[in-house]
């Protein structure tokens, strides 16, 4: 008897282990196929562009804003600008000038790989870009990341029809700006000039203007962790231009 017993409690005990062992593996599996999911994230490739071929602003009844930077990448501000937008946890989107991008490559791969997206500012900064201009500075962004941009944005803010249409027969939309922070207006503008610019004109829908390219913006550097702060205190959130109007993204594969 006490012998049958004793088989009786070993074999309990053996399909015990076999149980949880194999709920272990089980739960392993899953936390190995989560973790590959969520390192295996897709490349964004570019985006699609719809619409209106030119935007100011985003829908208004969303409680998100878009934070743009123009002008670079430059090794003077560019890095700085990205050390902020990471520790706040936010994306935005630089319009990337194609002559600074020789020497800065790096940069720009950096943007990308951080969540950011990039889009065109033209090659030379003129006020009316002529279409190789503008088809250059994409040819040079995708070569240098992959990245194809579908969002241009005007030297100046200087914009026509005829440069709608180039844009657009290029595949991209001509973006403005309802919010401008007035950084690159003149060499001294101070920090609070830029603050109370951003934070008293920001509202849902928003697309600000700020700058990372070259000339002074000191301002700006000081100016943004406060602004960050202030979008968050007031439940907006920041996100990149495509996504504030709704464009669906590429992605390889």
């Amino acid at each position: 008897m006490i012998g049958t017993m004793r088989k009786q409690l070993c074999a309990v005990l053996a399909l015990a282990l076999v149980i949880g062992v194999g709920a272990v593996s089980f739960r392993s599996a899953h936390a190995s196929a989560a973790d590959s999911a969520a390192v295996a994230q897709p490349q964004p490739t570019g985006c699609v562009p719809k619409g209106a071929r030119f935007r100011e602003n985003g829908w208004r009844g969303s409680r998100r804003v878009a934070l743009t930077f123009d002008g670079g990448p430059t090794s003077q501000y560019t890095s700085k600008v990205l050390a902020q937008l990471r520790k706040a946890k936010v994306h935005a989107t630089f319009f990337i000038r194609g002559q600074f991008i020789h020497g800065h490559t790096k940069l720009l791969r950096q943007e990308l790989a951080e969540g950011h997206e990039l889009a065109n500012h033209s090659y030379s900064h003129p006020h009316f870009p002529g279409s190789y201009d503008i088809s250059r500075t994409t040819k040079l962004i995708r070569d240098a990341t992959g990245y194809r941009p579908c969002l241009f944005r005007a030297p100046y803010g200087s914009v026509n029809d005829a440069l709608f249409s180039r844009v657009r027969h290029q595949h991209m939309l001509t973006i403005g700006w309802d919010v401008d922070s007035w950084d690159s207006l003149y060499d001294n503008v101070s920090e609070s000039t830029v603050y109370s610019r951003v934070v008293n004109g920001a509202r849902p829908g928003s697309i600000i203007l700020m700058h990372d390219g070259e000339g002074s913006h000191q301002a700006t550097l000081r100016a943004l962790g406060p602004i960050l702060r202030n979008l968050k205190r007031r439940n907006l959130q920041v996100v990149p231009v495509s996504q504030l109007l709704g464009l669906r993204q590429r992605t390889a594969g």
